[in-house]
């Protein structure tokens, strides 16, 4: 064994991580897997009903319903965050990447929400979109648009976007740093040549730096779907076990934190005496879609990368 190690000296730095790596998340992985095959209520004896889970999960009215609602709630805040926070995350890293002035106040402050905790932004969020003294319809009223004032925090259609705003407020200078730091990898030379052809702020932008970001922009994606298929606090916070009101603000996280461990007396089926055989079921799905779309960003990445 210890000729092998001399003869492979960086098998002793592989190895320490990847024994951490296969205890810590390898093994919760089968684990889950395992436990989704047994009917189990988390205390007693498991009972091995292979399938019968996954085959309840698609086949329960009530469950169906709420994995239809959570599902489509999580993709929603994925195409927000897709089609409006990411644009916006790339003109503000460009900006501050041009050094436009106060460029590094600008930074600091577009980060600083990170450093907030999640129950205050919450909390800052519900007292400006309180119906009697929330700072939104106070200013509707002033710039007279008061017949649009609205109790917003109770309206269930809205649910969702005011946890997508508050998460996005919170979490917008993440991005916009991902991409500043892959602008400033990106050759100067280039940029300079396209200055001196004439080319204005943003025309290079659009044919030189954004080109340069496509893996950048594929990893943010992939970021962006795992993040709205596990956001959790927010949702939790504003809505409870429950989701809110009609389960407007319910998410593929919340579901299942709701069905393992939450109140789960009313979905009926075996859920009652079942709930860690079926939470983790859910945990399964919501793993193997995140591992499918992972796996197909991955190739893209790949491919990509041969071309160049």
């Amino acid at each position: 064994m210890a000729i092998w190690l001399r003869k492979r000296p960086y098998m002793l730095f592989i190895i320490p991580g990847f024994i951490l790596y296969s205890l810590f998340v390898v093994y919760p992985i089968f684990s889950a897997i395992q436990l989704s095959l047994n009917h189990w209520d988390g205390i007693g004896e498991k009972t091995f009903v292979g399938f019968d889970n996954y085959r309840e999960l698609f086949t329960n009215a009530n469950l169906l319903e709420q994995w239809t609602n959570a599902l489509t709630n999580s993709l929603t805040i994925f195409a927000l965050n897709v089609f409006i926070l990411m644009p916006v995350q790339l003109y503000m890293a460009y900006t501050i990447y041009l050094k436009v002035k106060g460029h590094q106040f600008f930074q600091s402050m577009i980060f600083s929400p990170q450093f907030i905790s999640t129950p205050v932004i919450v909390f800052m969020g519900a007292l400006l979109l309180d119906g009697n003294i929330g700072v939104v319809n106070k200013v509707l009223e002033w710039v007279g648009l008061g017949d649009h004032t609205k109790p917003w925090m109770g309206i269930p259609e809205y649910g969702i976007y005011i946890v997508w705003i508050m998460a996005a407020w919170s979490g917008v200078g993440v991005g916009m740093v991902f991409f500043l730091g892959a602008m400033k990898m990106i050759q100067e030379e280039m940029l300079e040549a396209a200055y001196l052809d004439g080319a204005g702020s943003w025309k290079r932008f659009l044919y030189i730096i954004l080109p340069q970001l496509k893996t950048t922009i594929m990893n943010m994606l992939i970021l962006t779907y795992i993040y709205s298929m596990t956001v959790f606090d927010f949702s939790f916070i504003l809505g409870g076990v429950s989701g809110g009101i009609d389960r407007s603000v319910d998410v593929m996280a919340l579901f299942f934190y709701r069905i393992s461990f939450g109140d789960n007396s009313a979905v009926g089926g075996t859920l009652n005496t079942n709930a860690m055989g079926m939470g983790t079921t859910i945990a399964c799905v919501m793993f193997a879609m995140v591992f499918i779309v992972a796996l197909v960003q991955i190739m893209l990445t790949y491919r990509q990368t041969e071309d160049y």
